[in-house]
């Protein structure tokens, strides 16, 4: 496969791996450009074939150039997939041979061949490899046998070749690191190991047996077979406890003694016996490990011997101490012990056990490199913890027991924020995530009275319970102590009450809470959390916001992985011993070799990439030479570097293990950059992968990587996401490895993984339920039954129903539950559920571990794809914490090389994370005089504290090898000797920590510091430091006074103009401190902090939050701030190492009696801080508080000497030199300089104007941003009217208001500016006018200005023209008249504007949409209007309402109540007498018996608009003027009333009523007919509803019911017609698609459920007469079970008794039109499977079409027996038709397959009404096809339907013969030839059968196989090219 680098990573130059030659001089390549090509897309694929459907939004490449470079690479790739084939191919053969064991011929060919794939095809590699551990393939039986192959091997030579093949398989470099296949490989060596090593140790003996120096490539094979015994111990280590491996590594040890004398040659270099070497060293290391053999030292025994002979050491013997016992995570071996505390290490009185860094202190371990491993990890470990456990051991001391408190103090050496009455609010398995738990607590007290909206703002600005850190829940009021550790997995602000797994910070409904998972997801943590969540426990909650997980987890796991395999790195320099050339007493360094790569014969490092000439490109450094043999004076003339520059770059690349010192300013990064150009030179020639760049701080890596791009070097990867260099964007790995793609075995991972983790989470979620019932006190017996059964199956034999108490005893028994009092029943009962709940715990912790494991899995491939990603670049760039997070991945990427910048502040433990194996050569940069590595428990682990000395942590790797120590000779160290930063006075400051510490001469003449007297000066002062009052000042500390100090001397030198915002910094010592500068500068300026000093601000509690914020800031900046510096940097100076400014003002804070210096008491820290200056430093301090520390006192000194110290600063006028300025205190800037120069007032005049200065004096820069403040001295040429501006500003038009100015229309204006009357022209009028329009006539009123003869004025009349919906055109004249081609006028009116108003055809709404000019209106959307006394739909109006069941509340005292439901057409007849009850005012009710009384509708008492209304259309009589008795009113729902004469007309009760001869209701109307609409009111057309009126009770229900049945119906059509689109466009699919899946038929089945749903949701059952009917038969149940004196009294009441009630019948339309496209869409799968069938790719057997065939005939015909009974002929004839098609196909293909064996079933299905059990099928569909035709003549219009049936009628008129032309002969030939499935060859010949039909044979043309002729079932072909009797050639179509 081709680089992807290609044209993707290249510079905009295309320089390659490395640096260009002769790069210097030239410009620095397109940084954008290089991100864009870092983005480089994958060509299209589809794009190459023309098939590309997305254009340009496809997201794949369309460049050509592009496509080309892949079809290059494919011809690799399709190589390599060929040999994989083959491979795959042998490896089958061998399986299914009979032979026991392979030949050695056969087992040869395969493994080369493997190992051919493998160097070739990373993507076949995998497959290789997953086909070598598939059992079905028989892979794992070939390694089997190749094993025993070389066992049994009596020819030692051919075992020994056959081995080296397999064991080159199965340690190729691509297979030990990808990621992906990890299992796969871990199979092989399991395989390879056998059941308890023997086999694997006798193997490899065999191998080693017949290795001798005569063997081929004996270092070679050697190399082999011990690296595959080292991946065999290291992932098989019940293999080191075989007893015949000592004497294998013996032997091999021997072996490699050998050899060693043997000539080296190409294939085989020294460093093979070198990994040789250090892979037998781990072995063994591995092996005493494993064996338990940790020997004590006695006094006087171990590292005696390297100590230091002219030192005095204590001879008193040392105590050894031996770790392991103490509580339940104390162990001897480091490895075995958990990452996170426990409960037994908190709560133990026994001190932990930290082992000393002095190597003369006795060990309980022997080894060195375990020593130091098992050092490095426990005082790590304990740096990161041992605050917090001693915290959280005091909390718990406080919170549990009789003296318990809610509120503990927190003490310690540890930052936390602390939430009370927390608790485990939910705990549930989130999916693809796991399990996850809420914890809520009380609200803090400073947001308690807070709103919402600045209660979210504080907790999103604020750093608390960040994503990722560390959380303690502590159970208070408990007396068992404990706690769980948690990791906050989600921060979230907003507010969504209805998910309940979703934590809010700020909620209106709960308290706060986030989202956390347990930080260890041990057994014992989740059972514990289970315990705590059911009994609903309160606690602490402590926020540890220095504790990120992520970033020490790795390190340590990665510690205790290289404990296990004792695997380290260069272990001679990092841990020399006692033989191996050094000089013991430390004068004499140890002598480091060069790399593994460069001691290859004949290497040589070229150092022309950095040349600055051609002419020493030839320039080269032979690693074999000595060091003092080679000319630094040649290599500093051919690069350009210094002396001490050259001798460092020499020495880092001649050794493999080299230290790199750079003081401050001396280029170290530079010599770095340059280092990698070599380095880069030789990456192909020495194998060396990408180089790999660690950095401590983000800021030092950016501008590292920076720097290697411009110098060419465009193919870097940056990993982290936190860089700030918008060059290096595109160079992220989380961009870039978007154009990498997971191979197919990795995608096959993946998908199989996902699946199985959300199985495994889905059961482990279902084993919660117990649980959140535990918690509710609501154990189910549900639950509980399955747990007894199991567990105590006598007693759970003994309940049956549950009672009051839960159980029931059914049964004697020896274990008699019902024996045991109550009390004792229920602690019984308890103990249950407790053990229960344990074992749920138990079983979802298994399925949370399997998850687990498959994600892991998945995150495996994810790397393998990143490490792809990372293989092909040049350089690799990661901060430390990167490098922790990615440990991982890293360990796979092959990386020979290490660049380790600022080396000296990194932590050692980290450091050794780095060390991974095949690191060859490691370069350290740094200086270990500056910062050391930062501890968290400073006082126990610090070099500068008396506890700290024993441990040393801060000390980094590169300070104990550059100083050395006891027993630890230093390295060699290549130090930098010129500065080229700071001016040489400031240098001499730090001259007592670097004596040969040389100025280089460019920083001979610096500029002086503008507006200063002193460059250099330390302003003394006695102001005392604050006094530490708050939590946060324990650490840290301030000083007001030099704060105020600080910020004005800035303010001053900003005011000079000359400094960028680069160019000045603040440093400070205390965070409490940076915190008060930043505040003071934030109101001038804007003040930049870096990402490290902000997050220590955070963490001390310094962070600015909304509610710091100073609502009083100034905002009105003046005109000078802005045109001056806007940006400051502030730091501390921990955190300003590597960074440097021209000028350094340094606040120094302490200044107390006592004399306390705090941090700057050590030399690193004031090294740092005095040398970050490039031209002027100030320090502001109390000079006795600092003159104590000898460094301070030297400083001090200097300084005095220079006249450089004193009470006041300086400050110089550069405009006014001699002017003296002191200042000794803040306020003095703003009074001796108020504008950054001095008192005196500006001399300069003012240009152009030539004015004065009036300011006092300051900056040439501020001077040319002051304007003239004289009134403007200028006059205009154009009037006489003065200018009213500045004399600094630019005159004006003049803007003076003129009267009366006449215009060249004839009209004057007022109130015109002056400057306007020079253009007359220009100024419009606007009097108004009328005109006449031409083209239309119309006159318009418009202003004078305006033209409307122009082509762009548009007449504004109204246009009168009608549109097709009825109404007026709602545009303008102009926009309705256009101009056609020819000139002519023609009209295109605007669109419709007005509402449609048409009513919808189901309900009574009106179309509110805008008019839509005659298209459908669609469905009402409005609030269905359907309501009764019950309730009220509640649905939209377009759905079918569902009617109310209740019992009818319509009733009186004459003529009863109604015996039906509400919804139902009443069965009582209309009363009507007038209400007898008294209304409210005493008057008798005017409305019907039975009815509401209206209470405002009294006809004495109602207003006189209500009795002049009119209610009586008959005789046309108001309300006042009628007689209620004779004729009651009714009132309607919206208000109107009317008599009951007029209402009973206009609603039709005589539609539903019978009457007798005098009018008076007498029977009920049979309801049957046609649909009826709702009444409504006469007046306002409201509808009439039932709870309003219910004398209309019969006619209102009958509407509803008849509209709801009619919105069904619609609804039905509606959905029919979509549900047919979509199964039409499924034919389609499937008669056009050739691609034939397991996914083919997946629409179309899902299209069949679509069609029966609808079938169902429209059955009877679902219609509202049916739901009706069944209400009524209901209440006629009610009704017969009632006494016969009420049947009776019933009896009496109803005039005439309604007939029994009979099923509805409802319309079959929809519901048989859905089961007609269910056939329809089955029928579709049937033919498309006999397609295939017919095609040869499908097997009848095998398909769906056995199973749906015959079934299908049968449904056919059930339904067109229903179609025919419900007179549905148009439904039937389609379904005859699929029908006759079917049972055609099925004759076919039994036609074609005679010996076809019959169905199986046992019983055939009983035959549906249309047919006779002694039918065919064919029979069957004659007979249907002749009822069809006769349907088609009731159907005169369906021609097009006839036409189908009398054509499906010819196929079963029997066989019919028609000639057949030349050109359908040569369409079948072309059809067969060609086209996807067809013979795709024109080599084949054509043959007839026996009965003359043709066929094809393709590829050769004979015959190979013998088939059947599909038209007549004859036997067709041949075997071995030799026809079958009967068949000739067909020499017809042939011709054709």
């Amino acid at each position: 496969m081709a680089p992807r680098g290609r044209g993707g990573w290249r510079g905009a130059r295309g320089s390659g791996s490395r640096g260009s030659r002769g790069y210097q001089g030239r410009p620095r390549p397109d940084r954008q450009d290089s991100a864009v090509a870092s983005r480089a897309r994958r060509p299209c694929v589809a794009f190459r074939r023309g098939r590309c459907t997305y254009g340009s939004n496809c997201r794949f490449s369309h460049n050509p150039e592009d496509a080309s470079s892949v079809e290059e690479m494919s011809e690799n790739e399709l190589q390599a997939k060929e040999d994989y084939i083959d491979f795959r191919r042998q490896v089958r053969q061998q399986n299914s041979a009979v032979s026991i064991l392979p030949s050695r011929v056969d087992c040869m060919r395969i493994w080369t061949l493997a190992n051919t794939i493998m160097d070739a095809s990373s993507q076949q590699l995998q497959s290789v490899v997953r086909d070598m551990a598939d059992d079905d393939i028989g892979g794992l039986d070939f390694v089997d046998r190749t094993i025993r192959l070389c066992i049994y091997e009596r020819d030692d030579c051919h075992s020994l070749r056959i081995g080296c093949a397999f064991l080159r398989a199965v340690t190729h470099p691509s297979v030990l690191q990808s990621l992906s296949i990890e299992s796969y490989v871990g199979t092989i060596y399991r395989i390879v190991g056998g059941g308890n090593g023997d086999r694997g140790i006798a193997f490899f003996a065999d191998l080693t047996r017949g290795l001798s120096q005569t063997s081929e490539s004996p270092k070679t094979s050697l190399g082999l077979i011990v690296s595959a015994l080292h991946e065999l111990l290291r992932r098989e280590r019940r293999c080191l406890l075989n007893e015949d491996l000592p004497p294998l590594l013996d032997t091999l040890d021997k072996k490699a003694r050998d050899f060693d004398s043997i000539a080296d040659d190409i294939a085989s270099p020294p460093s093979d016996l070198d990994a040789v070497t250090r892979h037998l060293d781990m072995i063994r290391r591995m092996m005493e490990s494993s064996r338990g053999r940790l020997q004590r030292q006695e006094p006087g025994q171990g590292q005696a011997a390297a100590t230091n002979a002219n030192a005095i050491q204590s001879t008193f013997p040392r105590h050894v101490v031996v770790p392991g016992g103490k509580h339940d995570n104390d162990f001897a071996d480091a490895w075995k012990i958990q990452i996170f505390p426990t409960l037994g290490e908190i709560t133990s009185d026994v001190a932990e056990y930290l082992p000393t860094t002095d190597f003369t202190h006795p060990s309980f371990l022997a080894d060195p490199v375990h020593r130091h491993l098992d050092c490095a990890f426990r005082l790590l470990r304990h740096d990161i913890f041992g605050p917090l456990k001693d915290m959280i051991g005091s909390v718990m001391a406080q919170t549990t027991g009789r003296q318990a408190t809610a509120n503990p103090s927190i003490s310690g050496n540890i930052r936390a924020h602390t939430y009370t009455q927390a608790n485990i609010q939910h705990v549930f398995i989130q999916p693809k995530v796991g399990l996850e738990v809420l914890l809520s607590f009380d609200q803090l007290p400073q947001l308690r009275s807070r709103s919402t909206s600045d209660r979210r703002r504080w907790w999103q600005e604020s750093s608390r319970l960040e994503t990722g850190s560390l959380v303690c829940f502590i159970p208070t009021h408990t007396d068992e102590k404990s706690f769980v550790l948690f990791i906050v997995t989600r921060k979230d602000t907003g507010d969504d009450p209805a998910d309940r797994n979703k934590s809010s910070l700020v909620s209106k409904h709960q308290n706060p809470s986030i989202t956390v998972k347990l930080a260890s997801d041990t057994q014992q943590n989740l059972a514990l959390l289970n315990r705590m969540y059911v009994q609903k426990q309160q606690g602490l909650l402590l926020d540890l916001p220095g504790l990120i997980p992520e970033t020490f987890v790795p390190v340590l796991e990665n510690l205790q992985r290289m404990l296990r395999d004792g695997d380290l790195a260069f272990r001679h320099s990092i841990l020399p011993t006692a033989g191996d050339g050094s000089d013991q007493d430390g004068h004499r360094p140890a002598p480091v070799p060069p790399p593994a790569y460069a001691r290859r014969r004949g290497f040589r490092f070229r150092l022309g990439a950095i040349a600055r000439n051609k002419a020493a490109n030839n320039l080269s450094i032979d690693p074999a030479a000595p060091l003092e043999s080679i000319s630094l004076a040649t290599l500093e003339a051919a690069t350009g570097l210094d002396r001490g520059q050259c001798e460092a770059l020499v020495a880092a690349l001649l050794r493999e293990y080299a230290l790199m010192q750079g003081p401050p300013g001396t280029g170290k990064s530079y010599v770095g950059v340059q280092l990698v150009r070599v380095l880069l030179d030789h990456k192909k020639e020495a194998g060396l992968g990408p180089v790999l760049i660690i950095c401590y701080t983000n800021h030092a890596l950016d501008q590292f990587l920076k720097h290697l791009l411009d110098v060419g070097i465009d193919k870097i990867i940056r990993i982290g996401g936190r860089s700030q260099a918008a060059e290096l964007e595109g160079k992220n790995l989380r961009v870039v490895n978007q154009t990498e793609s997971k191979t197919s075995v990795e995608n096959h991972i993946v998908g199989m993984n996902y699946g199985e983790r959300d199985k495994c989470l889905d059961s482990a979620g279902g084993q919660m339920g117990p649980i959140h019932q535990a918690r509710k006190a609501q154990v189910s017996w549900t639950h509980l039954r399955p747990f007894l059964g199991r567990h105590h199956p006598k007693i759970a034999r003994q309940f049956g129903s549950e009672d009051d108490e839960d159980f029931t005893l059914v049964g004697k028994d020896q274990q008699d539950v019902n024996s045991l009092a109550p009390l004792e029943r229920w602690a019984l009962a308890d103990s249950w559920v407790a053990t229960s709940l344990q074992s749920q715990s138990d079983r979802m912790f298994e399925l949370l571990k399997q998850a687990k494991e498959h994600k892991e899995e998945i995150d495996r491939v994810h790397s393998d794809v990143s490490r792809r990603t990372l293989s092909r670049a040049d350089v690799v760039g990661i901060t430390t914490t990167g490098l922790a997070r990615n440990i991982k991945m890293l360990r796979s990427v092959g990386v020979k090389v290490i660049i380790c910048e600022e080396a000296a502040e990194v932590m050692e433990p980290h450091l050794i994370s780095a060390l991974m194996p095949g690191v060859q050569h490691f370069i350290q940069i740094g200086d270990h005089r500056q910062l050391r590595p930062q501890v968290q428990n400073y006082p126990q682990f610090s070099m500068e504290t008396a506890m700290g000395r024993a441990y040393q942590l801060d000390r980094s790797q590169f300070e104990r090898r550059a100083v050395g120590e006891p027993g630890l000779p230093p390295l060699p160290v290549a130090q930098l000797r010129i500065q080229r930063r700071m001016r040489p006075e400031i240098a001499a400051l730090i001259r007592s920590v670097y004596p040969n510490l040389k100025d280089h001469e460019s920083v001979q003449d610096l500029p002086s510091v503008v507006g200063m007297r002193d460059n250099l000066f330390w302003l003394d002062h006695d102001h005392p430091e604050d006094p530490r009052e708050s939590a946060a000042q324990v650490t840290s500390h301030c000083n007001p006074w030099e704060v105020s100090m600080a910020a004005a001397l800035v303010r001053h030198l900003v005011r000079q103009g000359k400094y960028t915002d680069t160019d000045i910094a603040l440093l400070t010592p205390y965070t409490g401190q940076l915190q008060k500068l930043r505040a003071a500068l934030s109101k001038d300026f804007e003040v930049f902090v870096n990402d490290r000093d902000e997050e220590k601000l955070k963490l001390d509690g310094l962070e600015t939050t909304a509610d710091d914020d100073d609502d009083d800031k100034d905002t009105e900046k003046t005109l000078q701030k802005k045109a001056l510096l806007q940006t400051i940097r502030v730091a501390t100076v921990d955190n300003f190492q590597g960074e440097e400014a021209k000028v350094i003002i340094v606040s120094l804070v302490r200044s107390n009696n006592a004399r306390k210096v705090g941090f700057l008491r050590t030399e690193n820290r004031i090294n740092v801080l005095l040398s970050r200056a490039q031209h002027g430093m100030y320090l502001i301090g109390n000079a006795v508080t600092y003159q104590h520390v000898p460094m301070w006192a030297d400083v001090h000194q200097q300084l005095a000497a220079r006249n450089a110290t004193g009470p006041a600063f300086a400050l110089c006028c550069p405009r006014h030199p001699d002017t003296p300025i002191l200042c000794a205190a803040p306020e003095d800037f703003a009074r001796k300089s108020p504008e950054g120069g001095c008192e005196l007032v500006c001399e300069q005049r003012l240009e152009p104007c030539g004015h004065r200065c009036p300011a006092p004096c300051h900056a040439a820069r501020l001077h040319d941003a002051f304007r003239c403040l004289q009134p403007c001295p200028r006059f205009r040429s154009s009037c006489a009217h003065p200018c009213p501006r500045l004399c600094g500003e630019r005159c004006a038009p003049c803007q003076v208001r003129l009267d009366g100015v006449l215009l060249p229309c004839g009209h004057s204006i007022d109130g015109v500016a002056c400057c306007r009357t020079l253009d007359l022209p220009s100024i419009r009028c606007p009097h108004l006018v009328e005109k006449e329009v031409a083209g239309c006539g119309h006159a318009v009123t418009v202003p004078c200005h305006t033209d409307v003869t122009a082509d762009s004025f548009s007449c504004p009349a109204k246009c009168a023209g009608l549109l097709g919906c009825s109404h007026q055109c709602p545009g303008t004249c102009g926009r309705c008249r256009k101009n056609d081609a020819g000139g002519g006028v023609v009209l295109e009116h605007q669109p419709c504007s007005r509402p449609c108003r048409r009513p919808f055809g189901a309900c009574n709404h009106v179309c509110p949409r805008k008019c839509h000019d005659g298209s459908e209106c669609g469905a009402c959307a409005k609030q269905c209007e359907v309501r009764c006394p019950h309730s009220r739909c509640n649905q939209a109006c377009q759905k079918p309402c569902t009617p109310c069941i209740e019992k009818c509340a319509w009733s009186c005292e004459h003529r009863g109540a109604c015996s039906l439901p509400c919804a139902a057409p009443c069965d009582r007849l209309p009363c009507d007498q007038r209400c007898t009850q008294e209304l409210k005012c005493g008057h008798q009710c005017p409305s019907y018996c039975g009815e509401e009384c209206p209470q405002d509708l009294c006809k004495a008492c109602c207003t006189r608009d209500r009795k002049e209304a009119q209610v009586d259309f008959i005789q046309l009589l108001q309300y006042a003027a009628i007689d209620l008795d004779e004729t009651p009113i009714a009132r309607l729902g919206c208000g109107h009333f009317f008599t009951g004469e007029s209402l009973d007309g206009i609603v039709g009760m005589n539609t539903v009523y019978a009457t007798d001869k005098s009018g008076n209701y007498s029977g009920l109307q049979d309801l049957s007919g046609q649909l009826s609409a709702i009444p409504a009111c006469p007046m306002c057309r409201v509808p009439i509803r039932q709870f309003a009126t219910r004398r209309y009770n019969r006619v209102i229900n009958k509407a509803v019911l008849d509209e709801t049945t009619k919105r069904l119906m619609v609804m039905g059509r509606q959905r029919l017609a979509e549900l047919e689109k979509k199964i039409a466009a499924a034919e389609m699919q499937l008669s056009t698609s050739q691609e034939r899946g397991p996914n083919r038929h997946k629409a179309p089945t899902a299209l069949i459920k679509e069609a029966h749903q609808l079938w169902q949701d429209m059955d009877s059952e679902h219609q509202p007469t049916k739901k009706i009917f069944d209400a009524t038969r209901t209440f006629q149940r009610r009704q017969a079970r009632a006494c016969a004196a009420l049947e009776e009294k019933m009896n009496n009441l109803h005039i005439a008794q309604p007939p029994a009630p009979s099923p509805p019948a409802h319309d079959q339309q929809v519901t048989l039109g859905a089961y007609r496209l269910d056939l329809r869409m089955t029928e579709a799968i049937i033919r498309d499977i006999y397609t295939g069938i017919a095609r040869g790719t499908l097997s009848y057997t095998n398909s769906p079409a056995r199973k749906l065939g015959t079934p299908f005939l049968g449904r056919c015909a059930e339904f067109i027996a229903k179609a025919l009974a419900a007179n549905l002929p148009r439904l039937a004839i389609p379904a005859i038709l699929s029908h006759a098609r079917i049972a055609q196909l099925n004759a076919w293909y039994r036609r074609s397959n005679p010996n076809l064996p019959t169905s199986t079933s046992t019983s055939a299905p009983t035959p549906p009404p249309t047919t006779t059990p002694s039918e065919t099928a064919t029979e069957t569909a004659t007979r249907l096809l002749n009822t069809a035709l006769a349907l088609c003549d009731t159907l005169p219009d369906e021609t097009a339907l006839r036409a189908e049936v009398e054509a499906t009628m010819r196929l079963y008129e029997g066989p019919r013969y028609e000639t057949v032309t030349p050109a359908e002969i040569a369409a079948i030939k072309s059809a067969m030839v060609g086209g996807r499935g067809g013979l795709a060859t024109h080599a084949g010949h054509w043959y007839r059968c026996s009965n003359g039909h043709s066929f094809a044979i393709g590829e050769c043309g004979m015959p190979m196989q013998e088939a059947r002729c599909p038209e007549c079932g004859a036997v067709i072909g041949g075997r071995s090219h030799v026809l079958v009797g009967g068949n000739v050639r067909d020499e017809a179509m042939e011709a054709a």
